[in-house]
């Protein structure tokens, strides 16, 4: 594993990763393009340092699995 990154995050639905990346903002951006009326980056940045898996719902109804790896 390499040893300069801190975190990750993934988001999955139906049992396959959607999205990854090691920079909550840029996988915030990319989470944005997938669920539609997607929360703000300061509801995910709170959630994270409470949570490392976050159960997220879009206004189409997907149903997001977010978890912080590392």
């Amino acid at each position: 594993m390499q040893e300069r990154i801190k975190s990750l995050y993934v988001a999955i639905v139906d049992n396959e990763v959607v999205c990854f990346d090691t920079n909550l903002k840029d996988f915030h951006i990319q989470l944005q393009e997938l669920a539609k009326g997607c929360r703000n980056y300061d509801y995910f940045y709170r959630a994270f340092r409470k949570f490392s898996k976050i159960e997220y719902t879009d206004n189409d109804g997907n149903s997001f699995y977010i978890q912080k790896i590392l």
